[in-house]
């Protein structure tokens, strides 16, 4: 699995790939939560279209605050970050 846009994240603390954790859903994919930024701590997720573990995907990653400010589409958190 790799992160498509993992060159213009920076001062982010991605986890490593065991680490990633499913907190919800967005649009109707799975959202995982994948690192934090180094400055405040702020989470950055991914989404996942694949119904099991997300092996071989290619993801694409977001700052969690960002993503809620900016989207349209409905995002539900269902653990704790």
């Amino acid at each position: 699995m790799s992160i498509q846009n993992q060159n213009s994240l920076t001062d982010v603390n991605l986890f490593p790939e065991t680490d990633y954790k499913l907190i919800g859903e967005y649009a109707g994919q799975k959202l995982l939560l994948i690192g934090k930024t180094n400055g405040y701590g702020d989470p950055i997720v991914a989404t996942s279209a694949t119904p099991c573990e997300p092996s071989r995907e290619e993801l694409y990653a977001y700052d969690l605050y960002e993503l809620m400010k900016h989207s349209q589409e409905q995002l539900k958190i269902t653990e704790k970050i």
